[in-house]
């Protein structure tokens, strides 16, 4: 129940009204190149971090979520927003 309300309080950014943004800045780069398709090894050096930061990053936005993969990341950045649209070639 309590999941629930938390989930309910957030608006369509991901963030708790009146509170800080869910996902840190950093944070949202690596949803938005992950959702791109780019593998953790691409998107550490796009961001100029190691894999391992990459991962960690990505395991607490997976935990913040409430979401267990990439799949799941992406159907939620999709659906709250997170991410911006980019042409398909820009790769």
């Amino acid at each position: 129940m309590a999941e629930a309300m938390r989930t309910f309080a957030k608006d369509s950014h991901g963030s708790r009204r009146g509170d800080k943004p869910l996902l840190s800045d950093r944070q949202k780069q690596v949803v938005q190149l992950a959702v791109q398709g780019y593998s953790n090894r691409e998107i550490g050096q796009k961001l100029f971090i190691s894999d391992q930061t990459v991962k960690n990053h990505l395991h607490n936005i997976f935990h913040k979520l409430g979401v267990s993969d990439r799949l799941e990341l992406a159907l939620y950045a999709i659906h709250h927003h997170l991410i911006e649209h980019e042409p398909a070639n820009s790769r």
